[in-house]
């Protein structure tokens, strides 16, 4: 994997400040993402950093995506989350046959194919999504709470239980394959990413569309979606911090920037989202007392990003990250008198 190229960076957050956050109260407002933006991270080469070069990609390492995933985060999550939906699927696509990489990949890195997630077959406890064989491939079915970017997708990568193994594979489906049934979603924050829920009735999967499998602890283990989805807290909490212009705020964002670069897996990693979450909503809330009864005006950047990071307290709960998030709030707090730092009664800085 290689480093950004000299430059890129500061190409993104031009795109994030010009294009991207010019635009998120309208985006808020209208719950739709201008075809627009999309056309812009295209050109900047975004939906293929995660990409091999002999597909287009940059082949950015995982810090500088990291970074990238910030850096739009601070200008529209809205666009950030659909945008980080499909580097998923260009991520899980470089373990795929080389077959399908071939397929999918070139169009997938460029931009001209938009892929999105179904990761209800990870989620922990009783299977929602099952895949079972059939007489010419694999059938799908189940259920599953969330997909985003709905309207605009050429191709899902969907995660479903194969018994008796309890394995997960991942599998390309046609959004539009006979047996999917959609259900739209109305989100108190980031509707614009047309979020749906989905019911799958036997939907049907070419064996030849397999692109990966794994018993589920192998996935558990890792952090690498962890580390990643905790950038979209720090680039709201960033946001915050330079509306605010609060110098320990943007200390702060620094602090728990290295906190998810650093941390080990585990218990260690889930700490560090938990807390980039919860000072991404006490970001959120100065910047709200600091407004005032104008913060709660809908043309303000304040209430928007609010309701941002309440977004971000409930989304992508691994049970270590909702153990860590509810053990912190569970503390009496106290305010530092030095610069509003919250800390626990052990002293901790939350």
């Amino acid at each position: 994997m290689a480093q950004a190229p000299a430059g890129f960076h500061d190409a993104v957050a031009r795109l994030a400040d010009d294009v991207l956050f010019a635009a998120a109260l309208e985006v808020d407002a209208r719950a739709e993402i201008p075809a627009g933006h999309f056309g812009a991270l295209a050109a900047s080469g975004l939906f293929g950093i995660a990409g091999p070069p002999e597909a287009g990609g940059l082949d950015l390492d995982a810090r500088a995506q990291r970074r990238v995933r910030e850096r739009l985060a601070s200008g529209c999550l809205t666009t950030a989350f659909v945008w980080a939906q499909h580097q998923g699927v260009v991520r899980r696509l470089r373990q795929a046959p080389p077959a399908l990489q071939d397929r999918w990949l070139p169009d997938l890195c460029a931009g001209r194919i938009r892929g999105g997630l179904v990761l209800a077959g990870l989620l922990p406890g009783a299977p929602l999504l099952r895949i079972e064989p059939s007489h010419d491939g694999f059938a799908i079915s189940g259920s599953a709470p969330a997909a985003s970017g709905w309207g605009d997708l050429g191709v899902l990568l969907v995660t479903a239980r194969r018994a008796p193994e309890d394995e997960v594979a991942y599998v390309l489906v046609d959004p539009h394959a006979p047996g999917l049934h959609v259900h739209p979603r109305m989100l108190a924050a980031l509707n614009g990413t047309r979020t749906v829920a989905l019911e799958f009735h036997a939907v049907p999967v070419d064996a030849a569309a397999v692109v990966h499998a794994e018993p589920l602890p192998a996935w558990e283990a890792t952090g690498d979606g962890v580390r990643a989805n905790g950038a979209f807290a720090i680039g709201v909490a960033d946001r915050c911090a330079r509306i605010c212009d609060e110098p320990w705020m943007r200390a702060e964002v620094g602090e728990r920037r290295a906190a998810l670069d650093d941390a080990a897996d585990g218990d260690e990693l889930a700490q560090a989202r938990a807390d980039a979450a919860l000072f991404a909503a006490r970001a959120a809330s100065q910047l709200v007392a600091g407004r005032g009864s104008s913060a709660l005006d809908v043309r303000e950047h304040a209430q928007r990003l609010a309701r941002e990071a309440i977004f971000l307290l409930a989304f992508g709960q691994r049970p270590a990250i909702r153990r860590a998030l509810l053990d912190a709030l569970r503390q009496p707090w106290k305010a530092s008198a030095s610069h509003g730092v919250v800390e626990d009664r052990r002293g901790r800085r939350r």
